[in-house]
């Protein structure tokens, strides 16, 4: 966890530094990668990897199992999984920049739009993947038929929670709501998130027939300056254009990203829900 926190404060460092730049101008690598999407990956790895490897290991998965990891992004989870519980991991990924192939896992460039790898697998875990995508039943469906009997879905996605705790100034109120209002419409329609999957999963996962169902449903926290707000501040520059597009002004932005570094800065900006179900055994 030591490591975790090292790494934010390295991340943090750079972003206070350069905080008023454009995402094409900005640099916040520091050696940890190369590029603002590589950046995000690291952020989401390190905030988000200790509760799934809780949740994982809490499965109790059986040893020399097949594993399936959907949405594989710099391959945290699967190396974990093929060096935690041994057996072998095929890491799937749409984009394979951030992958490379280790012990025990096998990474292939594939979009499960286009169909879900055959099992069967002990065990499949898909990690923010499901609720973007237009066609997440179907997919859920296929991950579902590709469960050896006995074995374990894991789904973790987001859903909208947007709440300013405690804001710096007084006005800082009304540009969180503009630029929460801008980030919204740059989002969810080029990309089609439905950001109430993530309540509906254990719905699904009893209707597709799975066992043992349940869900833990978590609000993160986040600070000013801290891992959270780090992570968002990335956010706003990857997509800098695209919210300005919306008719977000540039003097909201900025504000808002100076927002993000003051310590008294605290909000919940979405929920994370994992969700666990067996497929039955007969």
């Amino acid at each position: 966890m030591r490591t975790c926190s090292l790494l934010m404060e390295r991340l943090m460092a750079n972003v206070l530094t350069t905080r008023n730049c454009t995402a094409d101008q900005c640099d916040l690598s520091d050696g940890i990668g190369t590029d603002l999407g590589t950046q995000q990956l690291t952020l989401l790895s390190a905030l988000l990897d200790p509760t799934t490897r809780t949740v994982l290991r809490s499965l109790q998965p059986k040893e020399n199992a097949r594993y399936l990891e959907v949405g594989a992004g710099n391959g945290s989870i699967a190396e974990m999984m093929a060096a935690g519980f041994g057996g072998s991991v095929l890491a799937v990924d749409k984009d394979v920049t951030n992958l490379v192939a280790s012990p025990g896992v096998d990474v292939v460039h594939h979009d499960v739009l286009n169909g879900v790898p055959i099992g069967p697998f002990d065990l499949i875990h898909a990690r923010l993947v499901l609720a973007h995508l237009p066609a997440r039943r179907r997919v859920f469906a296929q991950l579902v038929e590709q469960l050896a009997p006995g074995g374990w879905l894991v789904i973790a996605d987001v859903g909208v929670a947007a709440e300013l705790l405690v804001a710096p100034e007084e006005s800082d109120r009304a540009i969180w709501r503009r630029y929460t209002h801008a980030a919204y419409q740059r989002f969810r329609p080029e990309v089609d998130c439905d950001y109430g999957w993530a309540d509906r999963a254990e719905v699904e996962m009893f209707g597709a027939g799975l066992a043992d169902v349940a869900a833990q449903h978590l609000v993160p926290l986040a600070r000013g300056g801290g891992p959270w707000t780090s992570y968002h501040l990335n956010l706003s520059l990857q997509n800098e254009d695209g919210l300005l597009a919306t008719g977000l002004r540039r003097e909201d932005l900025d504000r808002y990203r100076t927002m993000l570094t003051d310590p008294e800065f605290r909000a919940r900006f979405f929920s994370l829900t994992y969700t666990t179900g067996r497929k039955p055994t007969a």
